[in-house]
């Protein structure tokens, strides 16, 4: 037992490093998901870049709906005939589920994979402002 720190010294560093310390640290022992992503925006438009070396496009899904992008796949470097001594790329499966900004269209989605990158397209879904309709009621009591 330490009797230099109060017992409650566990409930006292929020209030000590600030609210938002520990929040920097929340993704760092999950962040070895090769799918590292930059969202670009321009007017009604989104770009989401996401660095993929090694990426076969068989071995990717991609799903836009709603303020939601979930790509999944899998990626796989390997140079046949060398054994791997050090590893710094990730590999493997992985899943990554952005929340995008505004609702985006489903039916206008573009993807493109060049030099490492897959590139998606997205576009705001507008939806638009329909005038009030008026709902009839039905008198039950006249039948």
């Amino acid at each position: 037992m330490n009797n230099y720190l109060p017992n409650n010294w566990k409930d006292m560093l929020p209030k000590f490093l600030g609210d938002d310390f520990f929040s920097n640290f929340e993704n760092l022992a999950n962040d070895n998901s090769p799918a590292k992503v930059n969202i670009y925006e321009t007017g009604n438009e989104l770009l989401c870049v996401f660095s993929l070396p090694g990426l076969k496009l068989e071995d990717v899904d991609i799903y836009a709906y709603e303020r939601t992008l979930e790509v999944r796949g899998s990626v796989h470097v390997d140079f046949s005939g060398f054994r791997l001594i050090q590893e710094e790329i990730p590999q493997g499966p992985f899943k990554r589920t952005l929340e995008l900004p505004y609702p985006v269209r489903d039916d206008k989605v573009d993807a493109a994979f060049q030099r490492g990158l897959l590139v998606i397209h997205l576009h705001r879904l507008i939806r638009s402002n329909q005038a009030k309709q008026k709902i009839n009621i039905k008198n039950l009591d006249e039948e």
